[in-house]
């Protein structure tokens, strides 16, 4: 039986298999940390691999990424980008699927069906990234969290357009990995069951 009921939503449920635990990102942040000196070249490294390992999503975020000029904004989605691939490999090391062409459009379509939906509903109270923090808790608030602190840190400076984007680019992200979890019995996809 499900445990989260949604009134309406045009992204599907993430399974429970396929949810980042908030230990595992704050294993992955701590990891970071400790490299402080040279955080750059972590997460140059994780970008390899990222690139590597999940190249669709490589090409699609760096398009994202270089379509911004506000080095703020870029420097924060890098930091996200890598994170948040780096808390699926450490949470699924080895049911991580590989995310094509098509997975990123599918996310990216729903994502956009899902904004429709709520915008044309006045009573709508919840937004589409409410709908995916529902799925996957902790990984938006790691992520609103450092959003929020590069807001408080440009103190108004920030392009919040081009943040809005790189903020909307993480959620496709965000979205389009988990549904390429692989259940503990290897199914990739949504099942009947697995989507409680």
């Amino acid at each position: 039986m499900c445990s989260v009921f949604v009134r309406k939503a045009a992204l599907r449920p993430v399974p429970k298999f396929a949810i980042v635990d908030e230990h595992v990102i704050e294993g992955v942040e701590s990891s970071l940390d400790e490299e402080d000196e040279v955080l750059q070249e972590a997460l140059d490294r994780g970008y390899a691999e990222l690139d590597r390992r999940q190249g669709a999503i490589s090409a699609w975020m760096a398009e994202e990424l270089s379509g911004t000029k506000d080095e703020l904004v870029q420097s924060l989605g890098y930091f996200l980008v890598v994170t948040v691939y780096l808390a699926f490999r450490e949470a699924f090391p080895t049911r991580l699927q590989e995310v094509g062409e098509d997975d990123l459009r599918m996310a990216d379509a729903t994502l956009e069906a899902d904004e429709e939906l709520r915008a044309d509903d006045p009573t709508e109270i919840l937004d589409s990234d409410d709908v995916v923090a529902i799925s996957q808790p902790a990984l938006i608030s790691f992520v609103q969290h450092h959003v929020h602190e590069a807001l408080d840190q440009s103190e108004g400076e920030i392009d919040l357009e081009q943040l809005d984007r790189i903020y909307r680019a993480l959620l496709v992200e965000i979205i389009a990995l988990s549904h390429a979890v692989a259940s503990p019995t290897g199914q990739v996809g949504p099942s009947p069951d697995a989507l409680c």
